[in-house]
This record gives C-alpha cells, sequence and structure tokens, in this order.
C-alpha cells in the first residue's frame, strides 16, 4: 500500500527513535542547538511589552487598543495544532528554524510602525512564525532526547525564559540611548541564528510520529486531558495576560523610569529560571498536579502582594510570580508529550494554543479592566480570579492514559 504521508529517505519513525534514545546518551549539542531557536526567538518576543507604552504614545492609543498586539501575536497560537499534526507527518523543520529570522524582522520594525494597522501586520506576521516554531521544534527535541525529555525540556525552557530576559533589556536599551529608529539593526542576529541552524541540521534524519499509516486521533483520551487543562488556563490566564502585558505601563504610570519598567519583566524571568528547576524537581518528586497546584497558589498571591506592597517588597512579590508562573509551562509540556507519545507535535500544539490563545483573549479583557477600572483594580481581579484553577488540576487524570 502505497504511504499516504511521503517522507525524504532519512526519515525515521517514532519507535526507532524512541528505541535509540533509551540506551543512548543524552543529545547535549542538539538540544542546545534547537533551545538557541527557542532562546532568539522568545528574545524578540520580550520587545513587545516594552514597546507598548511607546506605541501607546506615538500612535495616540487606548490601551484596549494597545493589547491588540499581544492579542495578535499571541493569538496566532491556535495554529499550533493543525501545525503540530502536519508536523507529526512531514519534515517541517525549516519552517520552525526559519523563525527567529522572521520574528526577529517583524519585532525589531514594530516600533518604527508608521500606523496602528502596519504594527498589528507586523504582530501578525510574527505570530505566525512564533506559532510554528512553538508547535514544531518541542516535539523534535522529545524525540531526539527519549527518556531524557524532562532533561531536554528544561533545557529548552531555560532558554525561551533566558528570552524574555534579554529582550526586554535589549530594547529598552536601544530605545533608552538611542529611540526607537534603531531598533532594525536589532533583526541582524535572528537572521543569522536561523542560517547556522539551517546549515547545521541540514543532513539530520527526521523522526515521523507515524510510519506511513493514517493512525486515528486519540480524541478521547486529548479531550480527558485538555478539557480541564483548559480550565486552568482560562482561570490562571487573566492575571497572567495582566502581568505581561502592563507591567511596565502599571510602573510607568506609578512614577517609575524607562530602565525600571522595561526591566520589570526581565527581573520576573530572571526568577523564573528558579521556577523552571523547581517545577522539574517537583514533578519527579511529587506529581504534576502538586506542582499545577504550588504554582496557582503562588501566583495568585504574589499577584496580590504586588498590588498592596511598594519598595522592596513589590520586588519580592514580582520574584514570586516569576517563579510560580514559569513553574508551571515546562512541567505541562513534559507531561503532555508524556501522555501522547505518538501525537508529540498535535499533543503540544494544542496545549500552546490554549496556552497563548487564551492568554491573547483575555489580553483584551484586562486591557478594557485597566482602562475602566485602573491598573490596582484589574491585577487585584486577575490574582483572586486564578484562585479558581485549582479545582480544575483535581479533574486532570493520575496516570499516562493508554491509547
Amino acid at each position: 500500500m502505497a504511504n499516504p504521508y511521503p517522507q525524504d529517505a532519512q526519515a525515521l519513525t517514532q519507535e526507532q527513535i524512541s528505541a535509540e534514545k533509551e540506551v543512548g546518551e543524552f543529545p547535549l549539542l542538539k538540544t542546545i542547538l534547537i533551545s538557541c531557536a527557542h532562546l532568539t526567538n522568545d528574545t524578540y518576543s520580550g520587545f513587545v511589552s516594552p514597546l507598548i507604552p511607546f506605541l501607546i504614545t506615538n500612535l495616540s492609543l487606548m490601551k484596549v487598543e494597545a493589547s491588540l498586539f499581544l492579542f495578535f501575536f499571541q493569538g496566532l497560537s491556535i495554529l499550533q495544532p493543525l501545525i503540530g499534526h502536519l508536523a507529526d507527518r512531514y519534515d517541517l523543520r525549516k519552517v520552525a528554524l526559519f523563525a527567529p529570522a522572521v520574528t526577529g524582522i517583524f519585532l525589531s520594525l514594530l516600533g518604527n510602525a508608521s500606523t496602528f494597522p502596519i504594527a498589528l501586520l507586523y504582530c501578525i506576521l510574527a505570530g505566525v512564525s512564533s506559532a510554528a516554531m512553538h508547535a514544531i521544534l518541542p516535539a523534535l527535541l522529545g524525540s531526539y532526547t527519549g527518556k531524557h525529555i524532562g532533561k531536554g525540556i528544561s533545557f529548552w525552557m531555560s532558554a525561551g525564559d533566558i528570552g524574555f530576559i534579554v529582550g526586554p533589556l535589549v530594547i529598552t536599551a536601544v530605545v533608552a540611548t538611542y529611540s526607537t529608529t534603531a531598533t532594525p539593526w536589532l533583526m541582524i542576529a535572528g537572521i543569522l541564528v536561523s542560517i547556522l541552524l539551517n546549515i547545521f541540521f541540514r543532513n539530520e534524519p527526521h523522526p515521523v510520529q507515524h510510519d506511513g499509516q493514517h493512525k486515528a486521533i486519540p480524541t478521547r483520551e486529548l479531550l480527558r486531558f485538555m478539557l480541564p487543562l483548559g480550565g486552568l488556563i482560562l482561570m490562571n490566564s487573566l492575571l497572567r495576560s495582566s502581568i505581561s502585558n502592563y507591567l511596565p505601563v502599571y510602573l510607568t504610570e506609578a512614577g517609575a523610569g524607562v530602565w525600571l519598567s522595561g526591566a520589570s519583566v526581565s527581573i520576573m524571568q530572571i526568577f523564573g529560571l528558579v521556577g523552571i528547576a523547581l517545577g522539574g524537581m517537583g514533578k519527579d518528586r511529587f506529581g504534576y498536579k502538586f506542582v499545577m497546584m504550588a504554582s496557582i497558589v503562588l501566583s495568585s498571591s504574589g499577584m496580590l502582594l504586588f498590588v498592596y506592597s511598594d519598595g522592596l517588597l513589590r520586588v519580592a512579590s514580582l520574584a514570586i510570580l516569576g517563579i510560580a508562573l514559569l513553574m508551571l509551562m515546562p512541567v505541562a509540556m513534559a507531561t503532555v508529550q508524556e501522555f501522547f507519545p505518538q501525537n508529540r507535535s498535535l499533543a503540544n500544539g494544542i496545549y500552546l494554543a490554549l496556552m497563548f490563545g487564551i492568554t491573547a483573549l483575555t489580553g483584551i479583557l484586562s486591557g478594557f479592566l485597566y482602562d475602566h477600572l485602573g491598573g490596582q483594580t484589574s491585577f487585584m481581579i486577575g490574582g483572586l480570579v486564578s484562585f479558581l484553577a485549582l479545582p480544575f488540576i483535581l479533574l486532570m487524570p493520575k496516570q499516562k492514559m493508554t491509547h
């Protein structure tokens, strides 16, 4: 019977890859290189929030209008399940490995957008690029690392977190020193990284999840896992979107300088590296549900502390938020791939589409609340609503499902 999913001669089945990795060493070089794509892409992603105060001023925008930048950039994550489903069958690595260049080009141009629609277009094009990378490369990394998937995902998440640390600092330094007219030069790094990654991986065999057979998507198992996970993300998303979209704006309005406002996101991300490490260790020792519940309780409490504090206590609250918010994502991503090893890209794409898509939608709501109720009240509401995520964690499966 003809292969309905033709692959090139270098394609390997997921079963072959897994068998090799069960006894093989950790592929450190491949892991670092794939993680570099994440680091570079998310460095550019970190430009958006610090640029929002300048875009509001330069384009005379309301905050709810400004929320559309992250809505379109993150909202294109709804494409990730489709991209992931295709990536389980076809070699889409080049699409993902060019993402640092494409994302870098358009987000480096964002601060110089002459009109609101052009700025939105830049965010849309960067969003498609980023969605492709996030749908394809974590599953590719998981197939390379085999039984070391937890370690591999930790590299991946740490690289992305470092990108979000570096991104706001870089864009803030450039804008504060030269103004937004200098930011297009920043695209050069992304272009170079994409070229180098494509050169390295040009002769690498690519794993396919299904060896020429059209296997049914495990719809029931996916729904059983993803519905409560989606509820968790929904309840936590107002907090997440408020802090990621409007933290620099909130601090600017509170009288903070350009450097502190722009660096506030980086402060959170620095402590997020601790959260990634704690999340991985906690998952191995106590299980993924314990880590998720700890993440929700700490992030909700940290948000309320941030609203009603100042000075060093406010910095401490940002540390708590960074640790708690970044604790959740690597644990959820590793768990999704463990539950669905034959549909890694699809399951990973669904998870990230839920994460970024819901957060993008609630970003508009958080902008509306900020415009009408003020920053303090809207942040407080996000912290309180986040506690409602706890019951959804209890509804999630206890053990890996067979399908």
